[in-house]
């Protein structure tokens, strides 16, 4: 037990309305039939009377010892329920295991109670009143009764109409109706001898007996058939069937390929998690050619088969190319966790709607109007939930509950939550392999066009804490060049900006924290501030992303404008995570409108002139777009992110009128995930070659103006050649590539061959 780490953070109630009545209901009714037994035997002491002789008074001492263990026994038990549910239930973690700490008390005192009438019971009279035909009529009623009610309280309701599904209802309910009487007819004729106590009894028994049917059901399912599945409740995160079935193909290829375990294999460890180590550090122990990786990169493609965590799925491909076939599992998931939050805070001024939950009998709880306690009561009166609740106690199916609450998630494929995996299989290795659904012949591997294309090149300058002229800047996103080659850095996350000479003093640096809510924001404050353009006046424009505005300063950081308000795009000026900047020849500001997939333009002074793009995939049109650029012709470039391509356009002027048409596109193989730090940059030099920022490849490309890959350099580390997540990007007057790197904080400058 770890009570300090709270593993799960169950709700309070997590015995009382779920370990307990799905798994321990025999031993939970047992407790309740023991205090009724119990107390209602307290309550009728023997009768006071002189003994007659020594022999009497022998037999009334072990009776009044008998009921002094009695009392003992009976009031331990009673206690150790009672205080093994409260201490579990109030101590801070909550576990499915520790379920097994309150059952063995509530079973004990079960065992006596069933015991007690067992023994109490004169066998021998009802053995001459047709027990046996007894008790089968009283068995057929409990589970014909039963079934009835069970369809009664389903989706759809008996006799509520002709159609197929209503009859079907109808017919559903009538034939256990019909059994349940008839039993119950046959019941009463052969109990009409009985007296009441001995009916009680006889059938508390039969209803005990189907009771541990039941139990006996659940516990060899939960054992043996669905004993790695997350539809049980019986255990909190395990592994799914996902890591079998890896560890089983892994074995396979390694055996058909070499002969033995020596497949080379590489799995995923990365922090802070541990990626999948857990639990294939075991289960791959007799590989012997395995490795452990922790960011993704280009040496993975010497690995034949790949296991990869969920939360490096948008830096694998990028790190591996088109080279391998895909296949996603589930590594371990938890129960569905429904339950949590049953009860929420609602403001008590406020009328409950006419179709609230909490209706009928749970109307009181609406008496407390400061909570809603609709989740819970919908358990009760949706009769399509609550049949949905009945299946998955009874049969752990979870289809008509996930009907009821329009869920797409608690099927095995797709179960939630869950932790996810994939293995990738390197396809020149899988062709030759019949089981994965590929011919014995050549097959033609895809090409990824930034093979061969790798160059080593590393930094021949560097701005970071560790260098001399030391700069602490925090995840540095765009940079931009003045006229006079200092540099201007948005340090987002630092919420300033920071002018930069070449040798890395700060000539000046300016900005301070605010958001709005927990700090005014006013001129020349930020909330991450991502991109940043200097105008041909020597101005500097930055977009203050999540304060969603452009602000306007000179070449000192003194604050001259502002434009633009959180929006929709309902106006020019109604930005939503605004990002890339770029400032033509003639002054005229370019913002991505990232959040609203557009560019906006507008003059140096903050005047609207126009606009152009809009979400969708034709030409023109974008998907996050981030890097904007303008080249020495005037044509812009757009980084069209989760399209995963770059657009050019050309202005068309006239009658004081200006238009932006789609020049040309071309793909580029990466940006392949979708994350908040996935934003990439771009740039172009005198020669028009473009330079794009890859931040979760760990990279930079080169292009010429055909979209031909011209070079790439970088790769995953800390060192002067490789990368944490590139950023911004921005070419100075001597050709120079400077590259921001927003993991490892710095900004890098590379020299070309």
């Amino acid at each position: 037990m770890q009570q300090d780490v709270q593993r799960g953070s169950q709700p309070w109630y997590y015995y009382l309305l779920i370990q307990i009545p799905i798994y321990e209901f025999l031993p939970a009714l047992g407790l309740m039939l023991a205090l009724y037994l119990g107390f209602k035997r307290k309550k009728s002491p023997a009768p006071e009377q002189e003994p007659e002789n020594e022999e009497v008074l022998e037999l009334l001492d072990e009776s009044k010892a008998e009921e002094r263990n009695f009392s003992h026994t009976f009031s331990l038990l009673v206690w150790w329920s009672f205080i093994s549910i409260a201490t579990f239930t109030y101590a801070g973690e909550r576990m499915p295991w520790l379920t097994y700490h309150m059952a063995w008390p509530m079973i004990l005192i079960t065992g006596w109670a069933l015991g007690h009438i067992i023994d109490t019971t004169d066998w021998a009279k009802l053995k001459e009143q047709n027990i046996p035909l007894t008790i089968a009529t009283l068995a057929i009623f409990v589970a014909s009764f039963g079934r009835a009610i069970l369809v009664w309280n389903g989706p759809t309701r008996p006799f509520q109409g002709q159609g197929l599904e209503q009859l079907q209802a109808t017919n559903e309910f009538l034939l256990p109706l019909i059994a349940s009487i008839l039993s119950a007819v046959g019941a009463v004729y052969f109990l009409r001898a009985w007296t009441f106590k001995e009916v009680q009894r006889v059938f508390v028994l039969v209803l005990f007996t189907f009771l541990a049917v039941l139990t006996m059901r659940a516990s060899f399912r939960a054992s043996y058939i669905t004993y790695d599945q997350a539809t049980e409740f019986l255990v909190y995160a395990h592994g799914a069937t996902g890591i079998k079935e890896v560890i089983e193909q892994a074995e396979e290829i390694s055996k058909r390929t070499t002969g033995g375990m020596n497949l080379a294999l590489a799995y995923d460890a990365s922090a802070p998690d541990t990626g999948v180590s857990w639990p294939f550090v075991w289960y791959l122990r007799d590989f012997t050619n395995q490795r452990s990786f922790d960011q993704p990169t280009r040496s993975l493609r010497d690995s034949v088969v790949i296991i990869v965590d969920e939360k490096n799925f948008d830096k694998i491909e990028p790190a591996i190319g088109p080279g391998y076939f895909r296949v996603d599992y589930i590594r371990m998931w938890w129960p569905m966790q429904d339950y949590f939050s049953l009860v929420y805070d609602r403001d008590p001024t406020i009328p409950f709607p006419e179709d609230y939950a909490c209706k009928g009998t749970m109307s009181f709880l609406k008496l407390r109007k400061s909570k809603d306690y609709g989740s819970f009561c919908e358990w009760f009166t949706n009769p399509q939930i609550r049949a949905g609740i009945m299946q998955i106690w009874l049969n752990r199916d979870y289809t008509q509950y996930a009907n009821a609450k329009g869920r797409s998630d608690l099927d095995l494929a797709n179960w939630q939550p869950a932790d996810r995996m994939r293995l990738y299989i390197r396809q020149d290795i899988a062709a030759q392999i019949w089981n994965y659904g590929v011919a014995p012949t050549t097959t033609e591997v895809l090409q990824d066009p930034t093979e061969g294309k790798y160059i080593l090149l590393s930094a021949d300058l560097m701005f970071d804490v560790n260098q001399p002229n030391s700069v602490s800047l925090n995840a540095p996103r765009s940079l931009a060049f003045a006229n006079d080659g200092t540099l201007y850095v948005a340090d987002s996350r630092n919420h300033r900006v920071l002018h930069l000479d070449i040798q890395g003093n700060i000539l000046h640096e300016w900005g301070t924290y605010a958001d709005g809510v927990s700090v005014t924001v006013g001129n020349g404050t930020f909330n991450e501030p991502w991109g940043i353009a200097v105008g041909p006046d020597g101005s500097v424009y930055v977009t203050d992303t999540w304060n969603h505005r452009v602000q306007k300063f000179s070449a000192d950081g003194r604050f001259i404008k502002t434009w633009g308000v959180f929006g929709q795009g309902e106006t020019p000026e109604s930005f939503y995570g605004p990002r890339g900047l770029a400032v033509d020849a003639e002054g005229r500001v370019y913002v991505t409108d990232t959040g609203n997939k557009r560019i906006v333009v507008f003059d140096a002074n903050g005047n609207f002139i126009t606009q152009f793009g809009g979400a969708g995939f034709d030409p023109g049109l974008f998907d996050e777009p981030v890097g904007i650029t303008v080249d020495k012709n005037g044509t812009v470039y757009v980084v069209d992110t989760w399209n995963q391509r770059i657009q050019t356009f050309t202005a068309i002027e006239s009658d004081n009128n200006v238009i932006f048409l789609p020049e040309k596109q071309w793909d580029v193989f990466g940006w392949f995930g979708q994350s908040l730090d996935n934003k990439p940059f771009i740039a172009v030099d005198d020669n028009l070659h473009v330079f794009i920022t890859d931040p979760e490849g760990y990279r930079v490309m080169e292009f010429d103006q055909n979209g031909e890959v011209v070079r790439v350099w970088g790769d995953y580390g800390d060192g002067n050649s490789s990368f944490g997540l590139t950023s911004g990007i921005a070419v100075d007057n001597d050709g120079n590539i400077w590259v921001t790197d927003s993991a490892f904080n710095r900004v890098m400058r590379f020299t070309l061959p």
